[in-house]
């Protein structure tokens, strides 16, 4: 279970591949342990300079994979060990996979109420063997404690988190402790693509790892992560010079 975690920006994140990820799950679950998928791409990395809790939150996942290419790239020329991008939604079909695999259930948290449950149902169509035990949107007035009795009342054993960065890290940082399941994953988007409300890249920008790219013109919210690229390099570079002359 020892993983190679390397710093950007003052960051860590793990030298993972899929498999590795696929292949810790049923460790975390033989030995009752948390096992906490975090996505960290350039603009999460920027956030947690400035958000203590995602700073945090990060430094406490078990599994933190290069969900951007931006990070690969930043590796790459920091002459880092990452050599692929693992996506996040391909790391929650995966968990998907494994769920159906073994007769596990699942909890969605986030998104609309219209995207969550369709999510829901979407996911119990493709991943027949997949318990689906609950669902909740993000937008419901719950409080936090009632949140978490209504998850663990489902005695899930995994749970999506689909709050929006910062929010999904934050919620996570501060109430995992109360949450009973065994992964967790903070998947931003993730339902809207499995209820088929948003569509994921077409395949050429997937492979061109161009998906960042895609989405940002698409949706006018992610524009400003256009922005945010030229400063991520530049601000890592300069870090990693700072760091070299140490």
């Amino acid at each position: 279970m020892t993983k190679k975690v390397e710093y950007i920006l003052d960051t860590p994140v793990d030298q993972l591949k899929m498999s590795d990820i696929e292949r810790d799950m049923s460790w975390y679950f033989d030995h009752h342990q948390k096992m906490v998928l975090a996505s960290i791409n350039p603009q999460i990395i920027l956030m947690s300079e400035k958000n203590r809790c995602v700073k945090s939150f990060i430094e406490h996942a078990t599994h933190r994979f290069a969900d951007g290419i931006g990070v690969v790239k930043m590796s790459k020329w920091t002459k880092g060990r990452i050599k692929e991008r693992v996506a996040g939604i391909d790391v929650m079909a995966s968990v998907l996979e494994f769920c159906a695999a073994n007769k596990k259930s699942i909890f969605l948290y986030g998104a609309k109420p219209s995207v969550v449950a369709q999510a829901a149902r979407n996911i119990q169509l493709d991943y027949p063997g997949v318990i689906v035990a609950g669902w909740l949107d993000g937008y419901q007035k719950k409080r936090s404690g009632e949140v978490i009795d209504m998850i663990n009342k489902t005695h899930s054993d995994v749970l999506f988190v689909a709050l929006g960065s910062p929010k999904q890290e934050e919620w996570l940082q501060r109430y995992m402790p109360q949450l009973n399941a065994t992964v967790f994953q903070t998947v931003g988007g993730s339902f809207d693509v499995y209820s088929g409300t948003v569509k994921r890249a077409p395949e050429v920008f997937i492979k061109t790892n161009l998906e960042w790219l895609y989405r940002s013109v698409s949706n006018p919210k992610r524009l400003n992560r256009i922005f945010q690229v030229p400063l991520f390099v530049t601000k890592g570079l300069v870090w990693h010079l700072k760091q070299s002359k140490q």
